[in-house]
């Protein structure tokens, strides 16, 4: 599911939105001139009005990967291509980045829409050479996002998003090309092995997916966002994913995960942020242009519980098991306890809180429920209703 190869090429469009933020400052002092290091690292688009010349050298060198594809008689027209285009050139001195558009037709309709890919390559306008870029050989609906300089290069990363296959559940991912001046050549970047935290491999970051397939997964949350030039002219990016997903006893399993990717050392690498307050200022950066995550819309003392959940199981010991359903905390009156609503509703998910202590359920459709309370036996002094886009109701009923 998370490994795209052009094995993979199933299909539907699954549309997704994603909070993402770019801030380029101008690149920190070094030993070389500023006109020889930008005239070094130099990275612009060219455009067909702009650079007729240049990007004719280009079309005319991919004859062949532009051709379209000739249906055979008898045979899937799915994976036919008819039309095949330039979808972005970018160049760093004699190297460019080539983005070639694969689609069934010239017009797209709603019914064909969703079998579209791309493929990345590298091409030396010297040698007129192309390579395949490894790991972009098939990247569906892949959308160009924002430039990111995360060094150690330079030449800033050309980020994008895409889904891993189409026709599936696919997981929609945040990716980058960065620039190798060793081999003067583009390349994928890798993210993580995929084993220490699942969603952040070599393919990319998983910032969204489809949980329709996925049963044992109650909601998966994602924010992430480029942060400000730091000395010498880099940026970091900062993701958080939380995921809660059922167990075999009564509360819920979630793992709730902040990276901070950056240069350390002269190398790209992440950062493991486990510091609370750290933890809620990063999702405070990266939330500011909106979007639609759930984490963007909570205060940190609703989301940031990592250490405060052990406290639960002492306090609400043979707990039921946990009711995933409103219906059941509809039923919740004034005066009750919360040890009343544990023995009816079953143990909390998560413990937060500032001053007061928040019970958080986690429900079947990806909403929460949330209820204050001073203390396990105090009267409960709110139950509220979030939902996935952060609209807020009050549950509790009058006596």
């Amino acid at each position: 599911m998370r490994d795209v190869s052009s094995a993979g090429k199933l299909r539907t469009f699954v549309g997704s939105s994603l909070v993402l933020i770019l801030a380029l400052t101008a690149a920190g002092e070094r030993r070389t001139s500023p006109s020889d290091r930008d005239k070094a690292i130099s990275f612009r688009w060219i455009q067909p009005a702009s650079d007729p010349q240049l990007w004719q050298q280009v079309q005319s060198a991919f004859h062949d990967e532009l051709a379209p594809d000739e249906p055979k008689p008898g045979k899937d027209q799915l994976d036919v291509y008819r039309y095949k285009y330039l979808q972005r050139v970018g160049i760093v001195g004699r190297s460019a980045l080539v983005i070639v558009g694969h689609q069934p037709a010239k017009g797209l309709t709603k019914a064909n829409a969703w079998d579209v890919y791309s493929s990345a390559y590298n091409f030396d306008l010297a040698t007129r050479q192309i390579s395949i870029i490894e790991h972009a050989e098939w990247i569906w609906q892949w959308k160009f996002r924002r430039l990111g300089t995360f060094g150690p290069s330079l030449v800033p990363d050309v980020t994008f998003n895409y889904l891993t296959c189409t026709e599936c559940e696919p997981d929609f991912m945040f990716d980058s090309f960065y620039y190798d001046s060793k081999q003067s050549a583009w390349q994928v970047r890798s993210w993580g092995n995929g084993k220490d935290i699942w969603w952040a491999a070599s393919d990319g970051l998983v910032v969204d997916m489809d949980l329709s397939d996925k049963d044992d997964v109650i909601s998966y949350d994602c924010v992430y966002g480029i942060l400000n030039a730091e000395a010498g002219g880099f940026q970091k990016l900062a993701i958080r994913c939380k995921e809660v997903s059922y167990s075999d006893g009564g509360r819920a399993k979630i793992e709730d995960f902040t990276l901070l990717y950056g240069l350390s050392d002269g190398q790209f690498r992440a950062q493991h942020v486990t510091d609370p307050s750290e933890i809620a200022e990063l999702t405070k950066k990266a939330c500011q242009s909106g979007g639609p995550a759930l984490l963007c819309k909570l205060p940190a003392y609703l989301t940031v519980t990592s250490g405060q959940s052990s406290a639960i199981d002492g306090m609400f010991p043979n707990a039921p098991q946990t009711s995933r359903k409103l219906a059941t905390f509809r039923t919740l009156k004034r005066g009750m306890s919360m040890s009343a609503v544990v023995r009816r509703c079953g143990e909390p998910d998560e413990l937060g809180g500032s001053g007061i202590a928040i019970f958080i359920y986690h429900l079947e459709d990806g909403s929460l429920v949330a209820i204050g309370s001073a203390g396990p036996a105090a009267p409960l002094l709110y139950v509220n209703h979030i939902e996935r886009n952060g609209t807020v109701s009050a549950l509790l009923t009058a006596k």
